[in-house]
């Protein structure tokens, strides 16, 4: 399905909305962080191209609820094939016999096989990590009869939650996680139904459903663990949602590594900063607090000693400061 905005004024406001939830101040800034093409994604901003929902999701994944609430009055949801189809938009309003159709045969494949699971399974160190990454890169939210835990991540991470993240879904939740590869954006969505996975986060662990990068924290059930566990959930945050970057101004002899965790979260950056120093881990708190820096080879030897990451994308990076500090 494809996204259409009711006027220009409306589109021109969401992209807006869109570049301040990611609290950039340039556009260039988000094509870089989206992956996209600056002359695909102009196409996108002035109307050119319609958006598809997925793109969409992206877009908006860190509107509050009243942004998300407000933008879905204001655009138009119409088939990929439209022109060949019904030559107009298809809103639910005017054709809303072809969208229940649509989600009766998809959720005829969904509900075929229904996962359960006791969502007080053990707290270990990898329920402890998949929460983790969960609060980077998850959403999760109740939709009529089935429920939706999804992940979002860049296409180079498409092994990482192929060989890694979706087995481990399968074998601990009894689920059946879907892959989806974005067209627009270089992006993949992680797709599980699953009620029990939906309560387990929701109900045990506290973490709202919906739209939540700006407010989510660490459960007080992890927080109060073993350090094992609480350190593997800081793991996956991680993994999820920092950068690994060399500084290479000509003031350094050689180029000087830094481990950036950005997130529009001031709250969980606190948290996280505390656990880390509780830990004995050299970390700096940004002025803004948005973000956590960990400068240089010793600090960073030190942070991977003790933050088991997994995510190939990070490892590789790492790998040749971790040998040389261990």
């Amino acid at each position: 399905m494809r996204i259409i905005f009711k006027s220009k004024s409306i589109r021109d406001v969401f992209f807006k909305q869109v570049l301040a939830s990611y609290n950039y101040e340039f556009w260039s800034d988000l094509y870089r962080k989206l992956r996209i093409r600056r002359s695909l994604f102009e196409k996108y901003r002035s109307g050119k191209l319609t958006i598809s929902s997925d793109f969409y999701s992206i877009l908006s994944r860190n509107f509050d609820h009243k942004l998300t609430v407000y933008f879905s009055k204001k655009i138009k949801l119409i088939d990929s094939n439209w022109g060949n189809i019904l030559g107009g938009s298809i809103t639910y309003k005017k054709y809303p016999r072809f969208f229940k159709e649509g989600r009766k045969k998809g959720l005829s494949k969904i509900l075929k096989k229904y996962p359960i699971f006791d969502i007080n399974i053990p707290l270990d160190s990898n329920l402890s990590y998949f929460l983790g990454l969960f609060i980077g890169d998850g959403f999760s939210n109740k939709y009529g009869r089935y429920y939706l835990t999804q992940f979002v991540g860049h296409a180079s991470e498409y092994d990482y939650y192929n060989r890694i993240i979706c087995p481990y879904m399968s074998h601990t939740f009894n689920a059946e996680p879907t892959i989806i590869k974005s067209k627009e954006g270089n992006f993949i969505r992680v797709n599980t139904y699953s009620k029990d996975l939906f309560l387990m986060l929701t109900k045990r662990f506290k973490i709202s459903p919906g739209r939540k990068s700006r407010n989510v924290l660490i459960p007080s059930l992890i927080e109060s663990s073993q350090s094992d566990v609480l350190l593997s959930c800081i793991a996956g945050i991680y993994d999820a949602e920092c950068c690994v970057f060399w500084d290479k101004r000509k003031n350094y002899s050689e180029p000087y590594p830094r481990i950036d965790l950005h997130m529009n979260n001031p709250n969980l950056l606190r948290q996280i900063n505390l656990i880390l120093k509780e830990h004995s881990i050299n970390s700096t708190l940004s002025k803004n607090i948005d973000r956590i820096l960990i400068y240089g080879k010793n600090n960073i030897g030190d942070f991977l000693s003790k933050i088991q990451l997994r995510n190939p994308k990070h490892l590789l990076k790492l790998e040749s400061i971790h040998r040389k500090t261990l």
